[in-house]
């Protein structure tokens, strides 16, 4: 009897182990956090991008077809970036996810930048941002595409998401606003004018308050670009060498005609 019970003991804690243990979880593991999600989220789109640029590589090494180009046939266009769409909708997924909270704002900005051809989703995340994080810093990566809103959603939309950006109380976000908003008076408007002087102010205003260098960079070229190059201002007085290595300045020019031949090299 004795015998028996030490054979069955060892039997009994094998058994109570693997019940334990118990069976194997079969389920696919979420990443826990809004961190975690985000970067399982640009990790698929890192690949997605890989994969699509060795696939063009891929169509551009082989045998190009001999065959003429059929007058009036359109000519298929080459995809800019890969279809997004797939990460777009689990993008949105997360921002549901945490809607109400700053973990919202990382996709939701990525719907934004990556939607394309579904203009009701892109301006359902614009609204969100810019009526309920307002005042985030991450909105600033929308900076450069202020301007072009109204391509891409309809344009009271528009109106209104940069007329709320122009409220933020972060200044890189407010500055890209106010850039957008005066970029077409600066660039058009007439120097002398009232309309001019008040949108320089404001665009200086911005540079004085702004971080964003690249911001800052690009209001300061608009304008110098308006004032220093624009058409009845005087050319800068440039100075280098010709082709024979003689030393030369643009006004040795002046009053001649001046034949300027722009090239490059790729």
């Amino acid at each position: 009897m004795q015998r028996f019970v030490s054979w069955v003991s060892p039997l009994l804690v094998a058994t109570a182990l693997v019940a334990q243990q118990g069976p194997p979880d079969a389920r696919p593991a979420v990443p826990a956090t809004a961190a975690e999600r985000f970067a399982a989220l640009k990790a698929d789109q890192k690949k997605m991008m890989d994969d699509w640029q060795k696939a063009m590589r891929e169509a551009a090494a082989k045998p190009k077809d001999k065959e003429a180009p059929v007058p009036g046939k359109p000519i298929a266009a080459m995809p800019m970036r890969p279809d997004f769409a797939p990460l777009v909708k689990t993008a949105q997924k997360a921002a549901d996810d945490f809607a109400g909270t700053d973990d919202a704002v990382p996709f939701l900005l990525f719907v934004v930048q990556n939607s394309t051809g579904e203009p009701d989703g892109l301006a359902a995340a614009l609204d969100t941002l810019t009526g309920k994080h307002l005042d985030h810093a991450g909105l600033a990566q929308l900076g450069p595409m202020i301007g072009f809103l109204p391509r891409i959603v309809p344009a009271d939309k528009a109106k209104v998401f940069t007329e709320r950006l122009a409220k933020s109380a972060n200044a890189d976000v407010r500055g890209w606003a106010t850039y957008a908003a005066h970029q077409e008076t600066i660039e058009k408007a007439d120097r002398a004018g009232e309309t001019y002087r008040v949108a320089r102010l404001e665009l200086e205003k911005a540079i004085a308050e702004a971080e964003d260098a690249r911001l800052k960079g690009e209001i300061r070229s608009a304008i110098d670009t308006r004032e220093k190059f624009g058409v009845g201002n005087v050319a800068p007085d440039i100075e280098g060498e010709d082709l024979d290595g003689v030393a030369f300045k643009l006004s040795d020019y002046k009053g001649k005609v001046v034949f300027l031949d722009f090239w490059g090299d790729w």
